[in-house]
This record gives C-alpha cells, sequence and structure tokens, in this order.
C-alpha cells in the first residue's frame, strides 16, 4: 500500500518543518483571503476611480520599498518578519475601529450641477444632477484596497523569503509545492468563511479575524526550525533595483512579472466591468469573487499536492512557468467572443489555480542558490514595486484603450493576446537558464 509520504515525496525528517511552513502559509493566506473578496467588491462599487486606485498602490508599494529595504539592512533578518506583520496587524486593527466610527453610506450633501471631484468622495448622477453619496467612508474604503493590495505582497513575499532560507537546495523544487498547498488550504478556508459570513457578519470581522491569523502565522514560522541569527545585510535603501539590473536571470523574470500583470489587470478590469453590468447588486459580486477564490483554490491544492512537485523535480521549471501564459493567450482569446459570466468565472479560476499551483512555485524555486541579498531585496523589489508598476501601467492602458477602441468590449480584449504571446516565449527562456544553472 502506497504511503502517504511517498505520495507526496515526502521524508520522514522533512515532515514537521513542512508542516509549520505549511501552517504559515495557510494563516497568511487566510487572512488574505479573508479580506481579498472585500477589496475586490471595493474595486467594483468604485471602478470609475479603477485606474486612480492603481496609481495610489503603485505610489504606496514604491514607498515603502526603501523602507522595506532599510529594515532588511538594519536588522537581523530573524526580525523582519515579525516587524512587518505586527505593524499589518496594527494597521488592520485600527482600520477596523475607523470603519465602525464612520457613517453609514447615505446621501449627504446637496445637489450639485456638475459632477463631484474624485477627492470629495463617490457622486451618483441623478435626473437632476450630481449628487454626492458617500464622504468619508469611500475613503476609508479605498485606503482599505490600497493597504490590502499593497501589504498582501509584501506579506507573501517576506514569508517566502523566510521559507526560501529554510528549504535550500533542489529539494526546494520537491517541497515548495506542498508549502504551496498550505496557503491553498488556508485561501479556500478564508474564501468559504466570506462566503457563508458576509451576509450576517458585514465586513469588520474579517480585519479582526486576519490580525489574528497574521499573528499566528509568525509563531507557526518559528516551530518550522529555528535559525541561526544572522547579522543585518547592510546595503543601501534601493540596492534591489541594482541587483536586479546585474543579474540576468532576475531581470528575465522581471520581464515575465511584467507580462503577467498586464494579463491580471486587463482580466481583472474586464471582471469588473461584467460585473457591474450583469451583477448589480454588492452582496451578489462579493459571492462571485469568494466563489472564484474557493474553485480556484480547491483546484490550486490539488495540482500543489499532486502535480508541482513532481513536475518540477522531473522537468524543471518551464511547464509551471510556461502553463500560465498559455492560458491566458486561450482565455482572453475565447473571452473576445463569448464575454459571459460562466466563461468569466471559468478563465479567472483556471489562470489564478495556474499561477498558485505552478508558476507562483516554480518563481519561488528561482531564488535558490542566489545570495540572500537577492533573495531578500531583490526579490522584495520584483514582488512589490514592479509588480505594482506593472498594474500602474496596465491600468492606465486599459482606460486608455477603453475610451479609443468604441467598438465594444471585443477588441479591447483581443488587445492584450500578442503580449500573452510574448510572454509564453519569456517564460521558456527564463526557466531554461534557471535549470542549467541550478544543474537540474
Amino acid at each position: 500500500m502506497i504511503s502517504l509520504q511517498r505520495i507526496l515525496l515526502l521524508r520522514r525528517e522533512e515532515r514537521w518543518p513542512v508542516f509549520c511552513g505549511g501552517l504559515a502559509g495557510f494563516l497568511v493566506l487566510g487572512a488574505y483571503y479573508l479580506l481579498k473578496p472585500l477589496r475586490d467588491e471595493v474595486f467594483v462599487g468604485d471602478r470609475a476611480v479603477g485606474a486612480e486606485l492603481w496609481t495610489g498602490t503603485f505610489l504606496l508599494a514604491v514607498a515603502l520599498h526603501p523602507i522595506y529595504g532599510m529594515l532588511a539592512a538594519r536588522v537581523r533578518r530573524e526580525r523582519v518578519l515579525p516587524i512587518l506583520y505586527r505593524t499589518s496587524a496594527l494597521l488592520l486593527i485600527g482600520l477596523y475601529w475607523l470603519l465602525r466610527a464612520a457613517p453609514e453610506p447615505e446621501a449627504v450633501g446637496a445637489w450639485q450641477a456638475t459632477p463631484g471631484s474624485f477627492w470629495s468622495g463617490r457622486w451618483v448622477a441623478g435626473e437632476q444632477g450630481w449628487q454626492l453619496l458617500e464622504g468619508s467612508r469611500i475613503w476609508l474604503e479605498r485606503s482599505f484596497y490600497v493597504a490590502v493590495s499593497v501589504f498582501n505582497l509584501y506579506l507573501i513575499s517576506a514569508l517566502w523569503s523566510a521559507l526560501i532560507e529554510r528549504f535550500e537546495g533542489l529539494s526546494a523544487r520537491r517541497l515548495f509545492g506542498l508549502l504551496a498547498a498550505g496557503g491553498s488550504l488556508g485561501a479556500i478556508v478564508g474564501s468559504t468563511v466570506v462566503t457563508v459570513a458576509f451576509a450576517s457578519w458585514g465586513s469588520g470581522p474579517f480585519l479582526l479575524l486576519a490580525a489574528g491569523c497574521l499573528e499566528l502565522s509568525l509563531h507557526a514560522l518559528g516551530w518550522a526550525g529555528a535559525r541561526r541569527p544572522q547579522p543585518p545585510m547592510r546595503g543601501g535603501a534601493f540596492e534591489g533595483l541594482g541587483l536586479v539590473l546585474r543579474h540576468p536571470r532576475l531581470r528575465w523574470l522581471g520581464a515575465y512579472i511584467l507580462l503577467f500583470t498586464l494579463g491580471s489587470t486587463w482580466l481583472y478590469f474586464l471582471t469588473a466591468d461584467l460585473l457591474d453590468a450583469q451583477l448589480p447588486i454588492k452582496e451578489d459580486r462579493v459571492r462571485f469573487f469568494a466563489g472564484v477564490h474557493l474553485a480556484t483554490n480547491v483546484l490550486t491544492l490539488a495540482l500543489q499536492v499532486g502535480l508541482a512537485g513532481r513536475l518540477m523535480s522531473a522537468r524543471g521549471l518551464v511547464p509551471g512557468l510556461v502553463l500560465l501564459p498559455l492560458i491566458s493567450l486561450v482565455g482572453f482569446s475565447v473571452l473576445a467572443f463569448a464575454p459571459m459570466l460562466s466563461v468569466l468565472f471559468l478563465f479567472n479560476v483556471l489562470r489564478a489555480s495556474s499561477r498558485y499551483a505552478l508558476a507562483k512555485p516554480a518563481r519561488e524555486a528561482l531564488y535558490v542558490g542566489l545570495p540572500a541579498r537577492d533573495v531578500y531585496k531583490a526579490k522584495n523589489l520584483l514582488d512589490t514595486a514592479l509588480y505594482r508598476g506593472g498594474d500602474l501601467v496596465s491600468g492606465w492602458a486599459f482606460q486608455g484603450a477603453s475610451l479609443l477602441l468604441v467598438t465594444g468590449g471585443a477588441a479591447l480584449t483581443l488587445l492584450v493576446v500578442p503580449m500573452m504571446a510574448a510572454s509564453v516565449g519569456v517564460a521558456v527562456k527564463l526557466g531554461r537558464g534557471a535549470d542549467e544553472a541550478q544543474g537540474s
């Protein structure tokens, strides 16, 4: 009889560290997916200023990068994660109390003859003119959207930096799928909780639950095995940019991430437009997003446990990196001519599951064997500032293309297809180069 240990390609001495590392991922991703459907609904409800929201997200990501760089340069590496996670937990608790104190959405202010400014709140058009629908509360929601969009990248990037150091060597390819599976299981639980409890709980309790999960994740990571105290890495706050520019593998990874963000942004905006047109009720949109996240993570978990480790060990990194752009290429082509909720749901699920189950572990395996500076500073730059920079450029490009292409959604959707074809070639180049360098 085949044991579970053989199915998972797991050695006896690896069981406890992998379990604890997976538990840390479970708690971090669980926290994120308690918040992600709420964040996504804010974007749909505030779709008219979507590009401005992404601009704010990029600016915050860029502003935080030198702060993170100084933190990594001045404190021991084992202290970076606790500082980052506990700061995020305190921000979530503070935002919870601010949202409780803010008035519920209601019509306030006098009718206006002209549209209101983006800076004054959310405005709606009526038969007699424009009315301010939400004032202070909408800025709290916008702040929530920006903060979650940025901090999830920092939290996940820092977690993987710590895991890469704990599971070095080619065994990382075998184990990263299992470690990522813990995160997927947490995302399933988080999405399920939102789906079941949102109607009765509202938004507030999820912020407190997420803060508690972040604190618990630090303890789980500690149980995975204590590292010897590591001295600060020194260097400048912006050192990550130089590291990326000097290393060929990191340059190709940067190109891969930029093309990936282009596809993600295009799909995100298309999803928001279709849901705004076909699901006008907020609760229906939250349930749609939670359903997508739940289906995504069930499929992701199955692939991570049954396929990811075997695929990377036997076939290298190319298959895991290339499947995501291939699905994007086909998905956008189909969605252009069949813009239905069922197609949108399936495309979101397949694209996201290939990202988390295969592309994400493969991307993290690219850092195996690189110096600690690359694993922390260069990785942080790629995962946050460059990632959100790609979002920013893509978001404004989508807004501009929407204004220029008045013929409809098909042309707008097909516009991104050539870029997805290019990302296939980048994925092959990146994967083959890493396989040769790591001797697989």
